[in-house]
């Protein structure tokens, strides 16, 4: 097998992370990273693999800022859940005074 099954591998990464915005789809990121894994077991890591290796870290940092991306948005989700939960148990324990 050759490195080109890297490259599309990794031109797919690219265009997957221009569409990760706010709302990515884990089946794609999931499918990906697998036909990622078999095209690297499958690699010849010949006299372009220094290139692939390098195009391959950038594209990690890429990834690795969308998911501290995501993570940001996850925990503001979660702290507006909590915000909310946290007034409904307060109006429910309210009873207006006069009956």
């Amino acid at each position: 097998m050759s490195d080109a099954r890297i490259e599309a591998s990794l031109d797919d990464l690219e265009r997957l992370l221009a569409t990760l915005v706010d709302d990515p789809d884990p089946d794609k990121v999931a499918a990906w990273h697998a036909g990622f894994k078999e095209a690297l077991a499958q690699a010849e890591r010949g006299p372009r693999w220094p290139a692939i290796v390098a195009r391959a870290q950038e594209l990690g940092r890429r990834l690795e800022t969308q998911v501290n991306h995501l993570n940001a948005i996850r925990g503001a989700v979660r702290e507006e859940l909590l915000a909310r939960s946290k007034g409904s148990r307060a109006l429910s324990g309210y009873k207006p005074a006069g009956d």
